[in-house]
């Protein structure tokens, strides 16, 4: 069976094991990492709801708005605030070429999203971005697509800079400008590390469902018609978590590195 290490903390303190599911995007993300001499990661450091408080993630999130607003002075000003700077982030980073910049608003996307789950409850996870070649996803991946959520699970992150379909509905955006609607159309190996209990398990089509029903709203701007499977509700299931130690995740949050086994 086919596993991936990944090693948490400064000196690899602790390794997380994955079984790998046998499903095409599983074992293509397998090769990926087998075959990468290095893997360069956005960010190392993306764990959610592991003891933080609502006040750490602020300050965090305030951090990244005043460097943004430092390097990109002429777009932002302190009256611009967090909304403006949230509402541009599909049509910044894309774009810029500058590392420290490009860093900063990652940094940002990454702590409003732990504080929009602090605020909204949601589930203790990690994950990796990485800057690793994708390609295309093939026809028959769409169907791995799942809205639910199982315990100590590992998804394919969401690849693209932009919203997907369930981030739409569960934001209720019916504003959202036409190019930040982005299904996800890639393959690349960065992984969602799902650590809490099931959510959606055994309701799946019901979400859909519900879905389906609320997208109308803005049937003008989706790429695909309404259950169209390239509009890739939810994230691909890859591999099972084994037998995963919190008390030790917590103690070394920052991903050193990951091996294909």
């Amino acid at each position: 069976m086919k596993k991936i290490a990944i090693k948490l903390g400064q000196n690899k303190d602790y390794t997380l094991t994955v079984e790998l599911f046998d499903n095409r995007v599983a074992n293509r993300i397998w090769e990926m990492i087998s075959q990468a001499s290095e893997i360069e990661f956005v960010s190392r450091t993306q764990f959610y709801e592991f003891g933080e408080t609502t006040e750490e993630i602020e300050e965090k999130l305030q951090e990244a708005i005043q460097h943004v607003m430092r390097l990109k002075p002429d777009q932002f000003s302190e009256k611009d605030g967090l909304n403006r700077l949230h509402e541009n982030f599909p049509d910044l980073l894309p774009g810029e070429t500058d590392p420290e910049t490009r860093h900063w608003l990652s940094m940002f996307n990454y702590h409003l999203h732990h504080l929009e789950r602090k605020q909204n409850g949601g589930k203790r996870q990690f994950l990796f971005c990485s800057k690793m070649l994708s390609e295309p996803l093939e026809d028959e991946d769409y169907d791995l697509f799942t809205p639910s959520k199982k315990e100590n699970t590992v998804y394919m992150n969401y690849p693209h800079v932009g919203k997907h379909i369930m981030e739409l509905v569960g934001d209720n955006d019916i504003d959202v400008p036409v190019d930040h609607i982005v299904p996800t159309s890639i393959l690349r190996p960065d992984l969602l590390f799902h650590l809490d209990e099931d959510r959606w398990v055994g309701h799946e089509q019901a979400v859909i469902e519900y879905i389906n029903d609320w997208l109308p709203r803005i049937t003008d701007k989706l790429p695909y018609p309404i259950n169209d499977k390239r509009l890739a509700i939810g994230h691909i299931p890859i591999g099972r978590i084994i037998s995963p130690n919190i008390n030790r995740i917590t103690e070394n949050r920052y991903i050193h590195s990951i091996e294909a086994t």
